[in-house]
């Protein structure tokens, strides 16, 4: 009895330790999604901003581009979405 006693016991200590790492694990997964998504709302804001300062410069190079390439502006507007798109994929696929 004592024997299959003392076995039982390691067998509950090796199951705390694991549920204790895999706790550490989760909760180390947990903060670094939340810094990752602090650090991604952080650059959303910065970008926002930088396009409103920069938005007249914008719309400037894009009539000049679409009328050097000899098409509207939406149509330049809409390659390069689609270009933005399969790098997008290209990327998901490295």
């Amino acid at each position: 009895m004592t024997k299959n006693s003392g076995f039982l016991d390691k067998i509950k200590l090796q199951r705390f330790f694991l549920s204790i790492s895999n706790f550490d694990n989760q909760r180390l997964i947990f903060h670094a999604s939340r810094q990752t998504l602090r650090k991604a709302e952080m650059a959303r804001l910065i970008v926002h901003e930088w396009l409103e300062q920069h938005e007249a410069e914008l719309e400037e190079w894009k009539a000049k581009t679409a009328l050097g390439l000899g098409i509207s502006v939406s149509e330049l507007e809409r390659q390069l979405l689609a270009a933005s798109e399969e790098q997008t994929r290209a990327k998901k696929k490295d």
